[in-house]
């Protein structure tokens, strides 16, 4: 008596073949389009969580912080900034104003020059293939005073983000970019502080 065997025929096996490949041509693509996507969340993730702690920083130093970006190195910097800025002028009106609140604060008398401390800067390291695109910050009169402070500080066409010691911040908007993904709006509200993410949009 004979025993029946099975096995696969060759067309059989190319017709798995052919199966797995197709498989894989439409799913490994995906996968390399999650993981880019992932990218962007965890750097605006990081973004959020470096601009709320510099926030928290500079009130409790009771010192401005700036972050500024230097698009020609792609660079990141959050360092202190001492300004006669961070004085109120108390004669301006009630700082709960609502006209207080849009232009970012009272404005104030500048009597002392700015003092840097270079080794107190810190560089924002962005994961792999993320970079900053672009940044928009809202000028106020109270960062416009600010940056006459910072002549020959500033990188030329851009302005920094400023955190003052009362809470407040400059209204500005970050974006953040991957070059086969997308980008991601990373957004600084300057009345409360508060940093929001936008979805990421795809390319």
């Amino acid at each position: 008596m004979y025993r029946r065997t099975f096995a696969f025929t060759l067309f059989e096996l190319l017709l798995v073949l052919a199966i797995l490949s197709a498989i894989a041509a439409v799913t490994i693509p995906n996968l390399g389009l999650l993981m880019g996507e992932q990218k962007l969340t965890r750097a605006s993730e990081q973004l959020r969580i470096e601009l709320t702690r510099t926030r928290v920083d500079a009130m409790r130093a009771g010192q401005m912080m700036m972050l500024q970006w230097d698009p020609d190195l792609g660079t990141l910097k959050l360092k202190p900034f001492f300004s006669a800025v961070a004085s109120v002028d108390s004669n301006n009106g009630s700082a709960n104003s609502q006209s207080t609140l849009l232009t970012g604060g009272n404005q104030a008398s500048v009597t002392a020059a700015p003092v840097y401390d270079p080794e107190a800067e810190e560089t924002i390291e962005l994961p792999e293939g993320v970079t900053v695109e672009v940044i928009a910050v809202t000028p106020t009169a109270r960062s416009t005073i600010a940056e006459q402070e910072m002549v020959g500080e500033l990188v030329t066409g851009t302005s920094p983000i400023l955190f003052y010691s009362d809470g407040t911040t400059s209204n500005a908007v970050i974006i953040l970019a991957h070059p086969t993904i997308g980008r991601v709006a990373v957004k600084l509200r300057g009345i409360t502080g508060d940093v929001t993410i936008d979805e990421v949009m795809p390319l």
